[in-house]
């Protein structure tokens, strides 16, 4: 029912691909710092470690990030759980609304879905470690690829949640995730549900 509710909404929901600790910068007064321990103000150079990383070590930080435990277990309450194949909208789907092997008749076990769930989102991994340029922690990132994976790769370029990280605003990004809770012009219940979700992970210390 809620996977019918997305694709009646337009928001792609439960399809694969198609489916904190926030480090906000803090201003000191270093010449006051440094004037009262009689030490001299350090040049540009040695300040160079106190600014933000540059795309290529953000995305050098980002390469060994997955979608962690937490991530997961968001999707799957979304999504729900069917060991049968099931048809919706003349689409099989089974397991955690996986759809590209599913089949008529088809049977899983539990253990089978989650592993297909953990192949189902390395597309929205890819794209979350592709467009994000800023450094994210484990619960940053893995609430983003949730999002991700709820919107499609496409959907996720276009959210404010992206634009906002990518402008080295933590606090903003965390509450943009609110924002993409509609669905044809109306909100959503259960998006607004799954949106808070993603927010509170995404506050959530790593």
């Amino acid at each position: 029912m809620i996977f019918a509710l997305g694709l009646l909404v337009g928001d792609r929901y439960g399809l694969p691909g198609g489916v904190a600790r926030m480090a906000e910068p803090a201003f000191r007064t270093v010449e006051g710092w440094f004037g009262g321990l009689g030490e001299p103000i350090p040049d540009a150079g040695d300040a160079a470690s106190d600014k933000a990383p540059s795309p290529a070590s953000a995305a050098a930080a980002n390469a060994g990030l997955r979608m962690n435990a937490a991530g997961l277990q968001i999707i799957k309450e979304s999504e729900g759980l069917r060991l049968e194949a099931y048809n919706l909208n003349g689409q099989w789907l089974i397991g955690y609304g996986h759809s590209r092997t599913a089949k008529r008749g088809m049977t899983i076990t539990g253990q089978q879905a989650d592993q297909l769930l953990r192949d189902d989102v390395r597309a929205s991994e890819d794209a979350v470690r592709r467009m994000v340029k800023v450094a994210v922690n484990d619960n940053q990132f893995s609430a983003m690829v949730s999002l991700a994976y709820n919107m499609g790769a496409g959907g996720f370029s276009r959210t404010s949640v992206l634009s906002r990280i990518n402008k080295g605003d933590y606090p903003g990004a965390a509450d943009a995730f609110l924002n993409h809770n509609k669905g044809g012009g109306r909100v959503i219940e259960h998006l607004t549900h799954r949106r808070e979700k993603e927010r509170a992970l995404f506050l959530t210390p790593a």
